[in-house]
């Protein structure tokens, strides 16, 4: 484990590190930054790796094309960070031309301008949802009143898959996310439900086709010829996870962090036209992922002063780099009226989150409906926190109004 003394860590430290509850900043985040900024680990599946923590060397390592994510998911040699079943035809798996092709297809879908059309709809879903909370019984638990079923509408809704199947996604979104909360077989098990209820939409979309982004895919993959059959239900399966999951745990965070300082809470709900600048400013502060995908260099090459060998395994911390002393001031403070924020929550590179500014349009209306609606909201209990997944969230958020 890395301390935050004189002592330097092993040659190989253990990683991930340490669970800790709550998304403050991580010291060991911090060490490494000031001394260590490509630091040498072993990951759970026995595999050692280079750990990039500072601002921008996790850029590089993002946007240069001699760190390759198809190196890291191809192949039975290739580096990973559980000893699990990938999603080798994956978008996220990809390198271009192939990347290229795949997000080309989906693209569309996640423009700035189609999440600004879908703003309202959005406004509306959240507007229900607080009906059925305002008449639920206190204290009231967040997560499956509001934080979870609204990305689960709109990623459903936007597929054109049923909004019914929550609790099951729920559990498989975590499986896809497992670290040491479960055995390798689980995962295994669980990629396998998932693919195959995936393939059960697939085949009654095909059927029934609508005007959503599941019907083109399959259109791409029947008409065009543009994907193979296990990239069109890898693609399903990363924007039904990605779209709901990620976007579930990060408004779950949030508003842990916003009721966990009353006063932060108060500040949105008196000056709601700052909610927007506040949502940037929760993203680059919270330190949601604890890990993040591996990249393989594909090339001798100098990074923070260390020499990476062709075939070494590179993890880049997106969490890590947005508290960067060098490029936030006071950056383990959090700050809802910072102006200047070039924050990596999203990522950066080519494999930037297509599903970007619709995981805003969520995040915004959410709190300014919250903020609206429930002046009083504040926390009831302490959260219960997930545990050894690839991110930090609340399982639970019990509040009271």
């Amino acid at each position: 484990m890395i301390v935050t003394g004189t002592n330097p860590p092993s040659p190989e430290t253990a990683f991930p590190f340490p669970h800790r509850d709550g998304l403050g900043p991580l010291p060991e985040f911090a060490f490494l930054r000031r001394e260590l900024p490509c630091a040498r680990i072993r990951l759970p599946s026995g595999d050692p790796a280079w750990l990039v923590t500072r601002y921008a060397d996790v850029r590089t390592v993002l946007a240069d094309p001699r760190f390759s994510r198809e190196r890291a998911t191809r192949g039975k040699q290739s580096p990973r960070m559980a000893r699990v079943t990938t999603l080798p035809d994956s978008i996220l798996a990809a390198d271009p031309p192939i990347h290229t092709r795949l997000r080309r297809l989906v693209a569309p879908a996640f423009t700035v301008r189609r999440a600004e059309a879908l703003r309202q709809d959005v406004a509306r879903l959240v507007e229900s949802l607080l009906d059925g909370l305002a008449a639920a019984e206190q204290p009231a638990d967040l997560v499956p009143l509001f934080t979870r079923p609204l990305p689960l509408a709109v990623i459903c809704d936007l597929l054109g898959t049923p909004r019914d199947h929550g609790d099951q996604l729920d559990a498989w979104c975590d499986a896809l996310r497992n670290l040491t909360a479960v055995p390798d077989a689980a995962v295994s098990e669980a990629v396998e439900e998932m693919t195959d209820y995936l393939a059960g939409l697939i085949a009654a979309k095909r059927r029934h086709p609508g005007n959503d982004v599941l019907s083109v895919l399959i259109s791409a993959r029947d008409d065009a010829d543009r994907l193979t059959h296990d990239e069109l239900i890898s693609f399903s399966l990363v924007l039904l996870a990605g779209g709901y999951g990620t976007t579930a745990d990060r408004l779950a965070g949030m508003l842990h962090l916003l009721l966990d300082e009353p006063a932060r809470y108060q500040r949105l709900r008196n000056a709601p036209d700052t909610i927007p600048r506040s949502v940037e400013e929760l993203l680059r502060y919270a330190q949601t992922n604890v890990q993040a995908n591996l990249r393989v260099v594909t090339e001798d090459l100098e990074l923070a002063g260390v020499t990476l060998r062709a075939g070494d395994a590179v993890m880049a911390i997106n969490s890590s780099a947005n508290h960067d002393e060098t490029v936030f001031d006071a950056p383990d403070q959090l700050l809802l009226d910072r102006t200047r924020n070039p924050h990596l929550a999203f990522g950066h590179g080519v494999h930037h989150c297509v599903g970007a500014q619709l995981a805003r349009v969520q995040l915004q209306e959410a709190l300014a409906g919250l903020c609206r609606r429930f002046p009083a909201l504040r926390a009831a209990a302490s959260p219960v926190w997930k545990t050894g997944l690839k991110t930090r969230a609340p399982r639970t958020l019990p509040v009271t109004w």
